[in-house]
């Protein structure tokens, strides 16, 4: 998946084979809740974003 595609996927939104889903440290449960929706659908993406914790 190239930047553009990307941007395409996230501007149109969530729907019936895309989410996004938030993780800082693990996989959250809702994750894989979301991956065997799509395996038992038509597929899907899962755009997955998270957060670095850097200590100094």
């Amino acid at each position: 998946m190239n930047a553009e595609i990307l941007k395409y996927i996230i501007k149109k939104g969530e729907g019936l084979n895309v989410e996004f889903k938030k993780c800082s440290t693990d996989l959250s449960e809702s994750v894989y809740e979301t991956v065997c929706a799509f395996l038992n659908r038509n597929g899907g993406s899962v755009i997955l974003t998270g957060m670095m914790t850097v200590m100094i």
